[in-house]
């Protein structure tokens, strides 16, 4: 052992030394010692026939342990679950922390838009500071994660944080009722005892409107993993304005979806995944019927181009490019498109059976254009389970403006599923309705889940 129990009253008072500046009440501690030692105990062990004899490692922690009980005061010693590890270097006599991370679940709401739910860093400079962000290294500089996190920062006196919530709504998007579900980490605490009273209090005042948090208490690593994986249904409350669509615009919307990026997972577990068709990977995953708009040309500013760029512009435009500068840009203006005849709104009545009709209904969303760079493009399957509170209120421009609340399955595309998206949502209230369905807001209404 080369002496070192001798020296296990030194190690004890280093390790005090070192927690010193920690509130904690739980601490475990563990060596590390070389190979070639442990090596060499067991040789002796066999030469010696000892083979139930107390090992080195565990005998040198008890020995440190016994002088630390005796400094030690409201501090329990523990083999697992610490606060901090205290792990003994024997070769050098120097002692490593591990400080545990202090785990906070809650609820939030979020009464203000234009806030996001964690950090976005700054599209300019990807979180590393300019004069766009202030240096801040934020896009928007208040989060939902900043304004729970920076005052409980104060209380643990810790150095980090991370946000784990169950599902997140858009930034444009309020989330109300019982609030949001969370776990808050808080990374390298100095003490791991607070009053969570005041703790809500404190993050409430200081959030200053924008949210308001719940029910926080004490929680744990594992409960992240429930808090994320756990698929709970949620209510919505949209508005949307109903206006004119055109027929070329609505064959979009019902245009068949290519169904060869299904998602294979199934909804609450990890599920099993479906035998792909050979050739699937090689299926081209666009619509058939892509949006085209044809730029309407102006005389006025067709005058004002060169005419190799009038001929270019007949090239692109498939008409002909030959002949004088004033005949070409006839031929350009023939080019644009004529007037398109709009289908009827729809009456009040058939708004208000579509709404009833959308309970019950199975979607197809393959993944929105609007978060198509950051998720895999695949075709889900969610469910409507209830719509209610429908109203119809006509404006004074003659559009429409619907609202009305909406259950929904965990990972609905809410958004989509009333204006279609092009048609990546099938069916959607634009479709069912014939009409242009343009969101003004969306609220979470509550999340049905603990």
């Amino acid at each position: 052992c080369e002496n070192l129990f001798e020296e296990s009253e030194l190690l004890a008072d280093i390790i005090f030394d070192n927690i010193a500046p920690y509130e904690l009440s739980r601490l475990q501690l563990g060596a590390r010692i070389p190979k070639d030692q442990i090596q060499d105990e067991e040789d002796l062990r066999k030469r010696f026939g000892a083979g139930g004899s107390d090992a080195l490692k565990s005998s040198l922690v008890q020995a440190i342990a016994q002088h630390l009980n005796k400094k030690l005061e409201n501090v329990t010693l523990v083999n697992d679950k610490p606060q901090i590890l205290a792990l003994i270097d024997v070769l050098t006599l120097t002692v490593e922390l591990d400080i545990r991370a202090h785990y906070l679940y809650g609820r939030y709401i979020k009464l203000e838009r234009g806030i996001p739910q964690t950090r976005w860093p700054c599209r300019a400079c990807k979180g590393r500071g300019c004069e766009r962000c202030d240096q801040t290294g934020l896009q928007y500089k208040k989060s939902v994660q900043d304004l729970i996190g920076n005052p409980l920062l104060e209380m643990f006196q810790a150095k980090e944080h991370a946000f784990h919530g169950m599902g997140r709504e858009d930034i444009d998007v309020r989330c109300l009722g019982s609030g949001r579900p969370f776990v808050f980490e808080i990374k390298e605490p100095k003490r791991w005892s607070i009053d969570y009273e005041e703790a809500m209090n404190l993050v409430n005042q200081e959030a200053d409107g924008a949210i308001e948090v719940s029910h926080f208490r004490a929680s744990n690593r594992s409960e992240v993993v429930r808090v994320k994986d756990t698929p709970a249904e949620k209510s919505y409350t949209i508005r949307f304005l109903v206006e004119p669509i055109s027929q070329p615009e609505y064959d979009v919307l019902v245009a068949p979806l290519d169904m060869t990026k299904e998602d294979v997972q199934q909804r609450g577990g990890r599920g099993r995944r479906k035998q792909r068709r050979r050739g699937d990977k090689k299926d081209n995953p666009k619509k058939p019927l892509q949006k085209i708009e044809v730029e309407i040309l102006e005389e006025s500013e067709l005058k004002k181009l060169k005419k190799d760029d009038l001929v270019a512009l007949c090239i692109e435009r498939s008409c002909p490019s030959k002949g004088t500068k004033a005949v070409l840009i006839e031929q350009l203006l023939e080019t644009n498109p004529g007037p398109v005849e709009m289908l009827p709104l729809p009456d009040e009545a058939t708004i208000l059976e579509i709404i009833d009709k959308l309970e019950g209904v199975n979607l197809a969303q393959r993944t929105p254009e609007r978060v198509a760079h950051r998720r895999a493009d695949l075709v889900r399957r969610r469910r409507v389970i209830e719509t209610n509170n429908p109203s119809v209120e006509t404006l004074d421009d003659g559009n429409i403006a619907v609202e009305f609340t909406l259950r929904c399955e965990s990972g609905t595309y809410v958004k989509e599923t009333v204006h279609g998206d092009d048609g990546r949502t099938q069916p959607s209230m634009a479709s069912l309705i014939k009409a242009k369905c343009t969101v003004e807001w969306l609220d979470v209404g509550d999340i049905h889940a603990d």
